[in-house]
């Protein structure tokens, strides 16, 4: 069998585990979906209810199908690994180690997500959850940051871990994941990395990802059980030291800078006894709907950006050191490590810390960075470590994005060229990469189509850079030299301010956004639109360049330029001959 496909491997655009992180995304996915529908109201809480009544213990509701289903299952998957490789090497298949990768890989995602969702299910708190939405106490560390809440009846929102809660007067052991959501007088209470003792309202979720929500309401105490990590503490000292110089700025600023900085808008940060001054409500919500509408929401979500812009700074400045690259790719690193833990903690966050250890060790080892295998052993480690990630909105638009720049953004660059200036087509090849694969996961959270995103985006692409290095210039120096912070944070305003003038003007136009179809059918319809007009844009292309003039009685084809190349040439000629006269 030849293997001459293997000499041709390019190591620069290396494709190969591609289809791996994209079939153990989908097979997680799936599990999930089967999960959720085995387990859903006519054969989970229902029967819960019911079984809780005749007095069985709801722990155990659900056990007999994992047990009995996942083992043969495991079992029937292993068989079909082993006996596609023993048939593919007999047929001397090509892609046989890809194809055995894909299904073991699949089987790897189906069962991490299932078990992690049957981890869920059993928990106590989620067994009591199902049965009655009644008063616990419980012990947990809460893990990010108080915001302000996204329901009108509570005052501030934030995630917690739970490690215990107890029933009938039982401590027991309980790892699962909830959302407080609690009123003003528990919001300058609740800190990162913090364990407390709260008592109110468990119940599961209406809607969100995380499962069980704690309703915290009425005089119940809060009892904090140990204190955050100093770390942590440091951090909250530092985000609490750069909203007050953000006060400082007009209400633009002060809701955009830090959505800029740290993804968290200013109207939705609560934080120390008293909390900052409140920005117009009927402003920021106006403003942050017109961000929407307009297609530059993404900017207000820390991604890879922030990190890129970092991590070159911090290695223009060791290579104008002439330190060694070892040193650089650790410095590089722990930078890394203090910036993601001053952002606000979120999914793209987690991709663009991972996918940027990944690059900083491939630096040190002498590499050339390979971002589309980055991105795929990221999706990969972080599904394999965490299965719930598979149904994550946020790490699903920040992977999407970085894979449409990764595939497209230079093909596109090349082809914009030929119609505009070259600063113009590199900014609108990554605005128009970036939305290829995310537009699809969009409609899915939202049915509407922002036609406005591709002019929004290139209006303000000059000023994002400039505004996010000026706010981490401001955070970085908020906690100690606040004057100097206020310059950075007036400097970073100035360019939200282009930001928002673009989105008032585009966001608040009639021709913005437009209606479309929801659910998987409506991004189904986004991929067939988005295949239909690339298959278009190739044809005519190819049918433009097999356009050839022939001349009779001559061999070959006829030698035409552009117009663009014979305008420059009557140009050039015109001005050489003003010029020869003038010096006669």
């Amino acid at each position: 069998m030849s293997r001459d496909w293997i000499l041709r491997e390019q190591g620069s655009r290396d494709w190969r585990m591609l289809p791996i992180a994209i079939v153990m995304w989908a097979a997680s996915l799936g599990a999930h979906a089967l999960f959720a529908w085995r387990m859903s109201d006519g054969l989970g809480t229902g029967q819960a209810k019911a079984d809780a009544g005749a007095g069985i213990d709801v722990t155990i509701i659900g056990m007999e199908w994992p047990v009995t289903r996942i083992l043969p299952i495991t079992v029937a998957s292993c068989a079909a690994v082993a006996a596609m490789i023993v048939v593919s090497f007999r047929l001397r298949i090509r892609w046989t180690g890809t194809l055995t990768v894909c299904v073991a890989v699949a089987c790897i995602g189906s069962m991490t997500a299932i078990a992690s969702d049957t981890i869920a299910w059993h928990d106590p708190a989620s067994a009591q959850a199902r049965q009655s939405s009644s008063y616990h106490e419980v012990m947990a560390t809460v893990t990010t940051p108080v915001i302000a809440s996204d329901q009108r009846t509570y005052d501030c929102q934030t995630d917690i871990r739970l490690s215990g809660i107890t029933v009938d007067g039982t401590d027991v052991r309980s790892t699962v994941a909830v959302r407080v959501y609690a009123d003003e007088s528990y919001c300058g209470q609740l800190r990162r990395g913090a364990v407390h003792l709260l008592t109110g309202v468990l119940q599961q979720a209406r809607y969100g990802r995380i499962p069980l929500w704690l309703l915290l309401e009425g005089k119940q105490p809060v009892a904090q059980v140990r204190a955050p990590p100093w770390h942590l503490a440091a951090i909250a000292h530092v985000q609490e030291a750069f909203f007050t110089v953000t006060e400082q700025l007009s209400d633009q600023g002060r809701v955009l800078v830090p959505g800029l900085t740290m993804g968290v808008l200013g109207q939705d940060y609560i934080g120390g006894e008293t909390g900052p001054m409140p920005v117009n409500s009927t402003y920021a919500q106006t403003l942050e709907n017109q961000f929407r509408q307009s297609g530059i929401m993404h900017l207000m979500a820390v991604s890879g950006g922030h990190f890129v812009l970092v991590a070159g700074l911090v290695r223009r400045l060791c290579m104008w050191m002439l330190l060694d690259r070892r040193l650089t790719a650790l410095l590089v690193s722990g930078v890394y490590v203090l910036l993601a833990l001053a952002m606000f903690p979120s999914d793209s966050v987690t991709r663009a810390f991972i996918m940027g250890l990944i690059g900083a060790l491939t630096y040190a080892m002498g590499r050339r960075t390979q971002a589309l295998s980055a991105l795929c052993w990221t999706v990969i480690g972080v599904l394999a470590v965490n299965p719930d990630m598979s149904a994550s909105y946020g790490f699903a638009l920040s992977s999407a994005a970085v894979l449409g720049i990764v595939l497209f953004a230079e093909r596109l660059a090349g082809a914009f060229e030929r119609a505009m200036p070259h600063g113009i087509a590199e900014m609108m090849a990554m605005t128009v990469a970036a939305q290829l694969f995310t537009l699809p996961i969009q409609v899915l959270m939202e049915p509407e189509l922002p036609l406005l995103s591709v002019p929004a985006n290139l209006l303000v692409s000059p000023f994002v850079g400039l505004a996010t290095m000026a706010g981490l210039m401001a955070l970085a120096c908020a906690w100690c030299e606040p004057w100097l912070a206020g310059v950075f944070a007036w400097i970073s305003s100035w360019g939200t301010l282009v930001m928002e003038r673009v989105a008032l003007w585009l966001g608040g136009s009639t021709m913005a956004v437009i209606p479309w179809k929801d659910g998987v059918t409506g991004a189904v319809l986004i991929v067939a639109v988005e295949i239909g007009i690339g298959m278009l844009l190739v044809f005519v292309s190819r049918c433009l360049q097999h356009v050839r003039r022939y001349e009779a009685g001559m061999p070959g084809v006829r030698f035409g330029s552009a117009w663009r190349v014979r305008l420059s040439l009557w140009c050039e000629e015109t001005r050489r001959l003003f010029t020869r006269r003038q010096a006669e």
